[in-house]
């Protein structure tokens, strides 16, 4: 029988064709659609809801949308569905339908259906796969990177050297990911005693001799210092030829220490040999250097053969993790030397318990080694101790060993055990505390009043949550006394996952919170007067400015300016003029009332706040004062002086823009008053123009407004970088640029607070470092990895305006989280109700914020008790002191250890000697800023300066520091 076309297609291609009749609704199946579904036309007769039954929710989803469209729209469609067979089998289908229109009838919606399954499947099975393979070659690519190996491909057709990744920069040889060097070349470059070795390693390997390739030799590239490399890899066949893949990695620091090892190794093998316990000499990336005779006997092995080992070849893997923690804590400073019990195996296999006492030996620079290991078997020892103590007797040791307080709570929240040192700074004796509740015992109470704060306990063992109270958080003890803490507090799971108990660990930093408010004090107050200082000035009038907003207060501002007082120091000295200006402080305060505030601004000037009804009680107080200094007569060594005081009064008006213009009229006052003959004071009149002051007020307010308008201010970039001298970030610096040279921050951005303008310049900041960003990574000029810190100020962080605008032009420009940081100074502005929201916003977008200026005498730990900070920047006049003051080098220990708690970066900037790099370095600081690394610069010349830096290997400076 001949069979037509259609009956071919469907026969051949399992495809069917079909149609539905929209005025009848009627539907016509060919066979090939009957077979595809795995029917027949006895059995089924199709309607359009039982047609479309057989497809799977999704795809009967699409259909019905399509035919639905076809129907409305006149369209035709081609859907890829998945259909299931009568048989309960799935198939992918290729669903194609089409409008046939008709006069006088509704349209005729005919198609066909395509069996596609096995396309669909080995489609699917190969974007798999490349997705696979895409995955694999990305994950070889970062390990070797992260290993520090290169990656190498030696092209035996082409006869070209290539090698991949970073490498290419870590030794100099170019700062693309990959360089193609012609054989020949790279082959002069090898060390004339290395070429034949490696000539013949190659042929062997070529010729099938050996399994891998692998050999070590010096390269010297022109005009660089010799490096030692280690090559490994094995031949491929490719369609272009063969070639040998593998890895290269820079070897020389490790042929370095085994060249200097081989030395101390003569003299040592004699007394290594006869040592009745086993000696050994590690490398520190854990090889066999020098082994004794009593070591190979205690693991089976004799020289050679442990040689050819590292020591975590032969550690039994239960030990592994704890050993290399341990040789971690060597190499890093945080221990000196050690001892532990581990396993190793034995050359028959099994494990021998050993002691092994362990210390590093380091050369004159500070670099490791190797370790010095004293290794005794104690098999027998632990044996015999398995038999005679229980598991609870060994932990109750280790539980007495640790320096913090230790005490677990049981299910039910009562005390089930306490180490001695808990014991010590709770007061009282273990019998008064074991058995009682933890909330009877342990008493929380506010860091800085006698309130007391809410047991989290019940929490912990009711949630298994694990708790911290803040920082700082003080314990009563049993004789009252109040300690300042640091703890954590974490719930005991059963192997259900059940809560068991609780631990509460705690250490007691009373002298770090003393330290801190030394310096808190320090950092507001004048050390001559004992009076607030401009800082504590700004910080009262901070307080008082949120008081007269919210109408609970009337208060005015006076600056004071003491007259004739350069004379006394002229004739007299500065010793006279100290002593004048403490007993004229004292004498100012004594007639302020004890909400009013004084404070000494610098020199002979004064600034106070006065909380007076209306202008009547402010100027009877100014009265007060000047006729006090009139009268006041001042003698030394036989000498009288008279000095006076001239005064400008401001009222801190609700109507105020803020207080930089109440400063402002105060100061514009006191100039009028030492114009009109001094020893007087002035109100600030607003109608007034109060002469040259108000001019040149002005005129700085032009030359700011000008470096906005015109952009005429620019950005430089100081490096930040890690502990090689590698950059790691940089800090955007602000400079105006004028026609007679660049003038620095510490120049215009006093006047720009005084006038009210740091937001604007905050916001020209924010602006022109995005667009540096993104116009340096367009050019591929943007270091890979580095950061870029911006400083924000405190009136800006209490600006919820400017916060949305920072957060718009963040989500406009969609700079990468790890491309931009935030610096903000301690200030009031910390505390308000925006911080937080603001603090919030940017972590949802991964940017960080960190505290500036740390450690500079101000709030210091105080701050990190009520602002979320990612991480901490010690302020540069701290860091200049490190080298000369030991309670200095006390309060980095006190900031490292509380970072270490909170989990912050700690950035030290100011850094301008070696010495100060070490100390930071000693107390577990890992970046650094300051001239010793990079002095501030225009972008573009920063960047291709700071290149260089990760280039040098600044650690290998060395000079005797005293120890943190």
């Amino acid at each position: 029988m001949q069979l037509s076309g259609i009956e071919i297609l469907e026969r051949h291609a399992r495809a069917g064709i079909w149609s539905f009749d929209l005025e009848t609704q009627a539907i016509h199946w060919s066979d090939g659609i009957y077979a595809i579904h795995g029917l027949d036309r006895a059995s089924f007769t199709p309607q359009l809801d039982s047609a479309l039954s057989f497809y799977t929710s999704e795809s009967r989803d699409a259909l019905s949308q399509a035919i639905d469209r076809a129907q409305r729209q006149g369209s035709g469609y081609s859907l890829t569905v998945e259909l299931i067979r009568a048989d309960g089998a799935r198939r992918h289908v290729q669903a194609i339908g089409q409008v046939e229109l008709r006069d006088g009838q509704q349209p005729l919606l005919a198609g066909a259906l395509l069996d596609v399954h096995d396309q669909v499947k080995e489609r699917n099975i190969s974007a798999a796969r490349e997705r696979r393979l895409a995955v694999e070659n990305k994950r070889w690519r970062t390990a070797g990177e992260n290993a520090g190996l290169g990656l190498i491909d030696i092209d035996l057709y082409e006869d070209l050297y290539r090698v991949y990744g970073r490498f290419n920069s870590r030794i100099g040889l170019s700062h693309a990911d990959e360089s193609a060097i012609d054989r020949d070349k790279w082959y002069s470059w090898i060390g004339e005693n290395d070429r034949r070795e490696r000539k013949k390693r190659i042929d062997a390997h070529l010729e099938a001799n050996t399994a891998d390739y692998s050999c070590e030799y010096r390269l010297q590239l022109p005009g660089r210092d010799p490096v030692w490399l280690r090559e490994r890899g094995r031949l491929v066949d490719t369609d272009e030829g063969r070639r040998i893949v593998g890895t290269v990695s820079d070897i020389t620091a490790e042929r370095a220490a085994q060249d200097a090892l081989r030395v101390s190794k003569r003299r040592l093998t004699q007394t290594l040999t006869q040592a009745p316990t086993g000696i050994a000499l590690v490398s520190p990336q854990g090889r066999w250097l020098t082994v004794n005779r009593a070591l190979c006997e205690i693991l089976g092995y004799d020289e050679l053969e442990l040689l050819e080992r590292t020591f975590q070849d032969i550690t039994h893997p239960d030990d592994l993790e704890t050993d290399l923690d341990y040789v971690d804590d060597l190499l890093s400073g945080r221990k000196l030397t050690g001892r532990m019990e581990k396993r190793y195996f034995h050359k028959q296999g099994h494990s021998v318990d050993v002691q092994l006492d362990v210390s590093l030996l380091r050369d004159d620079a500070g670099e490791p080694l190797y370790f010095i290991c004293h290794i005794q078997d104690i098999s027998e020892s632990k044996r015999t101790l398995h038999e005679l103590f229980e598991a609870k007797e060994l932990a109750d040791i280790t539980f007495e060993s640790i320096g913090e307080g230790v005490i677990r709570i049981d299910v039910n929240g009562r005390i089930s055990e306490l180490n001695s040192a808990s014991v010590q700074l709770l007061g009282g004796t273990r019998e008064q505390m074991l058995g009682e509740y933890f909330g009877d015992v342990v008493r929380f109470y506010d860091p800085d009043d006698e309130v007391p704060i809410d047991d989290p306990m019940p929490r912990v063992l009711g949630e298994g949550d694990r708790v911290r109270v803040p920082i700082f958080t003080r314990l009563r003890r049993r004789d009252g006394e109040f300690i300042s803490i640091v703890d954590s507090i974490s719930p005991i799971h059963d192997e259900t996952g059940d809560v068991r108990g609780a631990v509460f660990v705690f250490q007691d930093i009373s002298e770090a919170r003393r330290v801190t408010q030394e310096l808190m004090h320090e950092a507001s107050h004048d050390p001559l007067t004992g009076l607030p200082n401009r800082r504590g000035f700004d910080e009262a009038l901070a307080r008082t400015w949120m008081r007269v907003q919210q109408g609970a207060l009337h208060a005015f501002v006076m600056y004071l300016d003491l007259d004739h007082f350069k004379a006394v120091n002229d004739i007299c000295g500065h010793a006279a003029g100290d002593e004048l200006l403490q007993q004229i402080a004292q004498a100012m305060y004594s007639l302020l009332r004890d909400s009013d505030v004084l404070a000494r601004l610098g020199g002979d000037e004064f600034a106070a706040i006065v909380h007076a009804g209306d202008a009547d009680g402010a100027r009877v107080v100014a009265d007060k004062i000047i006729q006090r200094v009139r009268d006041y007569e001042f003698t030394y060594d036989g000498r009288s002086f008279e000095v006076g005081v001239s005064i400008g009064v401001a009222e801190l008006d609700r109507g105020l823009d803020s207080t930089d213009s109440v400063l402002l009229h105060a100061d514009t006052a006191l100039y009028a008053a030492k114009n009109a003959g001094r020893n007087r004071y002035e109100f600030y009149q607003d109608s007034a123009a109060e002469g040259d002051q108000a001019v040149a007020n002005l005129g700085a307010l032009e030359l700011l407004q000008r470096g906005l308008d015109k952009d005429e201010f620019i950005l430089y970039l100081q490096a930040v970088v890690d502990g090689d001298g590698t950059p790691v970030g940089y800090e955007a610096l602000l400079r105006l640029s004028e026609p007679d040279g660049v003038i620095r921050p510490e120049t215009f951005l006093p006047i720009a607070t005084r006038l009210g303008m740091m937001s604007r310049i905050d916001r020209w900041v924010l602006r022109h470092a995005l667009h540096l960003i993104e116009a340096y990574e367009q050019r591929a000029l943007w270091p890979e990895g580095c950061y870029l810190s911006i400083n924000i100020s405190p009136i800006s962080v209490a600006d919820p305006l400017f916060h949305a605008e920072l957060i718009s032009m963040l989500d406009q420009h969609e700079v990468g989280a790890g491309r931009l940081v935030f610096e903000v100074t301690e200030s009031e502005a910390l505390f308000g109700e925006h911080y937080p929201q603001l603090i919030q916003n940017l972590r949802d977008r991964g940017f960080e914020v960190w505290l500036d200026d740390f450690a500079g005498g101000h709030t210091g730990f105080d701050i990190l008790k009520h602002a979320s900070v990612d991480g901490i920047k010690i302020d540069r006049a701290f860091v200049r002191n490190l080298e000369h003051e030991p309670i200095d080098r006390a309060v980095l220990r006190s900031i490292a250890d509380v970072a270490a708690t909170l989990d912050i970066n700690i950035i030290a900037e100011g850094v301008e000697t070696q010495a100060a790099r070490e100390l930071l370095k000693r107390a577990n600081v890992r970046q650094f800023q300051g001239y010793y690394f990079h002095r501030p610069e225009p972008v573009e010349a920063a960047l291709v300066h700071t290149a260089a830096l990760s280039e040098r290997s600044v650690s290998s400076l060395s000079v005797t520091t005293p120890r943190v």
